[in-house]
């Protein structure tokens, strides 16, 4: 009787086990592909700080040493924002190079290019961003 009981026990603990993992197997997270296929250019307008939210051009400073890349929201618009640090040149510029809509994301890519070859002297530095604002969407937004 007694070892019949363990075996009732054993099975009923193995069975809740069982059926905690099916449950958890089925009701488990889902994998969201985003994917890249473009569904459309998006517009935008490069911005510079004086067209920026005064809120925005405090992230920017405070992050303008390092390398960063974020987004900034109001209740109209969406902005993007691109930083590639401290660089030891002047003849710096960022560039868009794609802005697209996918059907779960949107996907920035930006490029860091030069004018000249020259490097600053007396270790001067500049902190090369772009800030770019285009119509809201409701999607995460991808940096290349």
């Amino acid at each position: 009787m007694k070892l019949l009981c363990k075996k009732k026990r054993r099975l009923i603990i193995y069975a809740a086990i069982y059926m905690i993992f099916l449950l958890s197997a089925l009701t488990g997270c889902k994998l969201d592909k985003t994917s890249e296929e473009k569904l459309k250019d998006l517009d935008y307008t490069v911005c510079d700080e004086s067209r920026l939210p005064h809120e925005l051009i405090n992230l920017i400073n405070k992050k303008k040493k390092e390398p960063f890349k974020f987004t900034y929201r109001t209740n109209d618009y969406l902005y993007i924002v691109v930083g590639y640090g401290a660089q030891d040149r002047i003849d710096l510029n960022v560039v868009m190079s794609e802005l697209y809509l996918t059907e779960n994301a949107i996907f920035v890519d930006t490029d860091l290019t030069t004018k000249e070859t020259t490097t600053l002297d007396d270790g001067m530095v500049s902190y090369p961003w772009i800030a770019v604002k285009c119509e809201l969407y409701d999607v995460p937004v991808n940096f290349k």
